[in-house]
Parts: structure tokens; C-alpha cells; sequence
């Protein structure tokens, strides 16, 4: 059992509405069985007759002179009435009344006694299969009850009557045997009164009518109450399969167990079983709109100086180099300074969607080693220390940039000229980005001192610009780190890959790394912990929760920040309305 027990409304929702066509169906079959059962069982008619049941005048009051007993117990008589009224006597009595196959038992199961509460009412209801039988059979229940109470009270005084002559003295010879007989045959004479009068203190106060409408089946209120267990039940059924399926319902779902938001939806669109570049023509617009998405969102989260982001996913084949190209390609377009590493060593393919050839010397390989962690990690200042090596300030003489010092005139030092090339190198030649980049720093230099400092110096801003641009230069605007070796373990250390990431972000606004999946294999925790924010690539089709489950774990054990998560493969469309691709084309080639 792998499912994810944690649920609250949103999630209950959105796990209904994932499974709402299976829902759907059971509650529909269920109401289409339920009006067919009702259309298919016999009509049933349900007819009632009403008795009121009263105190009987015994014999014995009769006899003694007493009054009736009056300490019944109200829930004791109605029930004695009750039970007297159910017997099988009753119904063999009735069943001469309805000649046929009819049986003395389906007759009694036909009828229902019922008292009204704590009244001395009493409801005779017979059901049938025609209005009139249903009248008849209450009635002649209500007619049997009432005539046997009366033939048991009979009875009573009878036996009474019978008691009492006995008592009377044939040939009365003394006075007191006379008044005993007088006394005797005048209650006798009270007996045999009360006995013609007798009803056994029951009547019946409301006859049974054949009924208008038949009482069952009810086709509709069946198939309501049909629908309504059946998504009760439906409900239950998917709440279990939930508990049991490892898949992921829905977004919702899997941002609520990732914690964190859907940055963006990745389109399927046909394409080959080979990586596609990223510079192919005529791509599908929808596909495009998507990147822009991705790269909008990743903006808007805002970072001060150059980003590293690692792109990796739960599983294999999810799609994360596909992501991690295409992201490059937008933010390059928009004209963010990119750099792609390709860090998927086991499976390097990031070369291939940015239609590069891996160069020597220009790979993760050789920009690790580079990084040697006994270095500084600051070009700014090594290319300074070998610049005042070569061109040694006199202050006497020079104003530090190879030029005497005007009167009146700002004078810069080596380390501005230094700071000035490096920047100036950093924005690929633009002076403008590059003074404001410089202001920021509190160093105020105009645009047209870095133009004149970039002539003057030319050998030194091209050593600049051959230490600072690592990688093999794809477009304007994005460089790449290829991928290609196995590295030893001692190479990926958080530390070098750090240093490696800081002397990056110098020159970039932004770092994309692609990287092994990281519910797989270790690596990806290595750079997770390494980088400022990690995307998580998720096939929602093919993605289990288990894999979901170790990937939020092994980040989260790396102390990583998760950015978002891109969903690749979405069953989304764009709507197109966006101008065309072509006036928006990047020239490839080397940055001048």
C-alpha cells in the first residue's frame, strides 16, 4: 500500500473530479438498474381500516357489582390488542372470503397491525395487487378482529353465566336460600343482557376505500435513492482505489504533495524518439508559449546577481534536458546572459538539443578542474594581480590607466580598468549594460571611458574575455558547459562545484544545470545542494507517487530549494496569439 493518506477538501475535490467519469458511471448504471427493477416488479395497492379499541365491562363486575378495572397499563393493552389482532386465527377466518391459490400465510403477510401512538387507534393495512382486493382484505381483517374480540367476551360471560346458575339453589326452603337464588337469577338476567349487548368494546371507526394510486413501485423515488447510494458507495470506492493507486490524480495533487507550485505546462507535441534542437523552424506555437511561461515565472521569483538553477526530475525519460534547452533558448532570446552545464554525465543529450559539438577543453570536465579549491575563486582580482604584472602603475607619471593624468580630470586606477574590462566583457561589449552594471557597484565610469579602455587595452580584454568565457559559445547570449566523462566522486564535492557555480554566476544572469534524475541516482542530491534553486521536471502520465515521495526526500535531505514544478507532457493547448516565430529569430554563431 503506497497511496498518500493526507486529504483534505481541495484534495478531496480534486481526487473526485479526476475519477468524476468513474463516479458518473456507477451512479448512472446504478439508477438505470433501479428503474428497470421498479418497471418490472407488480403494482401494489395499499388500502387501511381503523378500530378503536375500548375497555370491556367483565363478568366479574357483573357478578360482584364492582365497577370495570380501570389500572390497565396503556402500553400493556395496546400491545395485547395488537397481538390479538395478529393471530393466525384472524387470517384463517379471512382466507374463506378469498377463494384461490391464496394462502392463509399471504394473506397475514399482506396485512400490518399498527397502534397510532399511545391512542386506543388501531391501523388495519392490507396490500394487494388491484385497489378493490386491498379494501376488501383490510376490511375483512378489521370485520374478523372485531368479531372475535366479541365471540371472546361472549364467551366470558357465558362461562360466567354458567358459573353463577350452578350456584343457584334448586328448592330454595329458607329465607336466605330464597334471597341467594333471587339475588343469582337477577345477575344472571344482568349476564345475559350484557352478553346480547357485548362487542368486546371494539369498532371499527373508519372502513377501508380502494385507493386511487398504487403504492408501489415507485420508479422514481427508487432511482433517486439508487443514485444517492450509489455515489455514496462510488465515493467510498474512490477514496480505496486512492489508498491503493500510486498514481497522481491530478496538478493539485501533486503540488500539494511536492509543496510547491506548478511553474509551468510543457505540451506533448510529436516528436521523434532523437532529440530535436532547439534552433529547428516552424515549431508548434503552443510549445513555444509554454518556455515563455517557464522563463516569466522564473524571472518574476527574482535573484540578486547571477542565478544557478538545477533542472532534474523523478525518473528517467521525463523530459528534463528537453526543459532545460528550450528554457535556455527563451532566456537567451529575451537577453538574459546564459549559461547551459550539461551535468547528466551518465547521459549527456543537452549538446544535441543546442546543436553544439562537445569542443575539447570546453566541458564540465575541464571547468572543474579549473576550479581547484586552493584557488581564490576571484578572476576579477587574478587578472588584476597579472595586469599590474604586465602594466605596473607609476603614480608619478600615469594615472594608472596608460595615460598621463589630465589636470582637473577623474583619475582611475589599475583596478577600475581592470573592473571596467571585466564587465564589459561579462556584457559581450555592451558599454551601456556595462556602466550600469559598474554604477550598481559604486563604481562610476561612463560608457565612453570603457569604449576607449577596450581599444587601448585590446590584449588585455581578450585575455579577459578568454578566462571568463568558459564553455563553447551556442548563440549570442548563451554558452554551454558539455557533458561527456564519468566523473570521479572527488570532482563533484559540494565545494568545487560551488566555487565552479560562483565564478559562473559572475558572468551570467542566470545558470541552468542539467542534472541525473535525482530518485535514481546520487549526483543530482550533490548539485541540489550546490545550486541556489532546483525545477522538478514531472511527467504527470507516467510518474508514480512513490518516485515523487523520494525525489521530495533526497532534496529535501540535500537542504535544497524547490523553485517549482514543470509538468511535461500536459494535455494543454495554448490559444495562438502571439506573433510569429520568425520575427523573433536568434541568430546562432559566435558572440563578437
Amino acid at each position: 500500500m503506497t497511496g498518500y493518506l493526507g486529504m483534505d477538501l481541495p484534495r478531496f475535490l480534486a481526487m473526485v473530479r479526476g475519477r468524476r467519469w468513474l463516479i458518473l458511471g456507477i451512479v448512472v448504471a446504478a439508477t438505470i438498474l433501479a428503474l428497470v427493477w421498479s418497471l418490472t416488479q407488480p403494482n401494489r395497492y395499499d388500502a387501511s381500516a381503523d378500530l378503536l379499541f375500548g375497555r370491556t365491562t367483565t363478568a366479574d363486575s357483573v357478578i360482584t357489582g364492582g365497577a370495570t378495572d380501570t389500572t390497565d397499563v396503556p402500553e400493556r393493552t395496546a400491545a395485547t390488542n395488537l397481538a390479538l389482532a395478529s393471530l393466525d386465527s384472524v387470517a384463517a377466518n379471512v382466507k374463506p372470503r378469498f377463494p384461490g391459490p391464496v394462502t392463509v400465510q399471504q394473506l397475514k403477510d399482506a396485512v400490518a397491525v399498527e397502534a397510532q401512538g399511545a391512542s386506543d387507534v388501531v391501523t388495519v393495512s392490507a396490500q394487494w395487487d388491484s385497489p378493490t382486493k386491498a379494501a376488501a382484505l383490510a376490511n375483512a381483517f378489521a370485520d374478523e378482529i372485531v368479531a372475535m374480540r366479541r365471540e371472546t367476551a361472549q364467551a366470558d360471560i357465558q362461562r360466567a353465566i354458567d358459573a353463577a346458575t350452578a350456584r343457584v339453589p334448586a328448592a330454595p326452603k329458607t329465607p336466605a336460600e330464597t334471597a341467594l337464588a333471587d339475588s343469582l337469577q337477577a345477575k344472571i338476567a344482568d349476564l345475559e343482557t350484557l352478553k346480547a349487548a357485548t362487542t368486546g368494546n371494539v369498532h371499527i371507526v373508519e372502513r377501508a376505500t380502494p385507493p386511487d394510486h398504487r403504492s408501489s413501485p415507485k420508479p422514481l423515488r427508487n432511482a433517486v435513492i439508487a443514485a444517492v447510494v450509489a455515489a455514496i458507495l462510488a465515493l467510498f470506492i474512490v477514496v480505496l482505489l486512492a489508498r491503493f493507486d500510486d498514481r497522481i490524480g491530478d496538478e493539485d495533487e501533486l503540488a500539494a504533495l511536492l509543496e510547491a507550485p506548478i511553474l509551468a505546462r510543457i505540451p506533448e507535441v510529436g516528436r521523434s524518439r532523437r532529440p530535436t534542437h532547439v534552433w529547428t523552424a516552424d515549431q508548434d506555437p503552443a510549445f513555444l508559449e509554454a518556455f515563455e511561461f517557464l522563463r516569466l515565472n522564473l524571472q518574476l521569483m527574482g535573484h540578486d546577481g547571477g542565478q544557478v538553477v538545477a533542472v532534474t526530475s523523478p525518473a528517467a525519460a521525463d523530459g528534463k534536458s528537453t526543459v532545460v534547452g528550450w528554457l535556455a533558448r527563451s532566456l537567451a532570446l529575451s537577453g538574459e546572459e546564459v549559461v547551459a552545464v550539461d551535468l547528466d554525465l551518465r547521459k549527456p543529450e543537452l549538446h544535441t538539443y543546442l546543436n553544439t559539438a562537445r569542443e575539447p577543453g570546453a566541458g564540465v570536465l575541464d571547468a572543474l578542474l579549473a576550479a581547484a579549491p586552493d584557488d581564490n575563486g576571484d578572476p576579477r582580482a587574478l587578472l588584476a594581480a597579472a595586469q599590474n604584472v604586465e602594466h605596473p602603475a607609476d603614480p608619478e607619471s600615469e594615472a594608472g590607466n596608460g595615460e598621463p593624468a589630465p589636470h582637473g580630470r577623474r583619475v582611475y586606477t589599475d583596478d577600475d580598468v581592470t573592473a571596467g574590462l571585466v564587465e564589459l566583457a561579462r556584457f559581450g561589449g555592451n558599454a551601456r549594460r556595462a556602466a550600469r552594471s559598474l554604477k550598481g557597484a559604486h563604481r562610476d565610469i561612463p560608457e565612453s571611458t570603457l569604449r576607449r579602455w577596450r581599444d587601448m587595452h585590446a590584449d588585455l580584454y581578450a585575455e579577459i574575455r578568454s578566462a571568463r568565457a568558459r564553455g563553447t559559445s551556442v548563440a549570442p547570449h548563451l554558452r554551454l558547459l558539455t557533458g561527456g566523462h564519468q566523473l570521479p566522486s572527488a570532482l563533484l564535492a559540494r565545494g568545487r562545484l560551488q566555487q565552479l557555480f560562483a565564478q559562473l554566476r559572475l558572468d551570467a544572469d542566470i545558470v541552468l544545470v542539467d542534472t541525473v534524475p535525482v530518485s535514481t541516482v546520487a549526483d543530482a542530491s550533490v548539485v541540489a545542494a550546490a545550486v541556489d534553486g532546483v525545477i522538478l521536471v514531472v511527467d504527470l502520465e507516467r510518474v508514480r507517487r512513490r518516485e515523487l515521495l523520494t525525489a521530495k526526500k533526497q532534496l529535501t535531505n540535500a537542504r535544497a530549494r524547490l523553485l517549482g514544478i514543470v509538468i511535461n507532457r500536459a494535455g494543454i493547448d495554448f490559444p495562438v496569439y502571439h506573433v510569429a516565430e520568425h520575427e523573433f529569430t536568434l541568430e546562432r554563431g559566435p558572440v563578437g
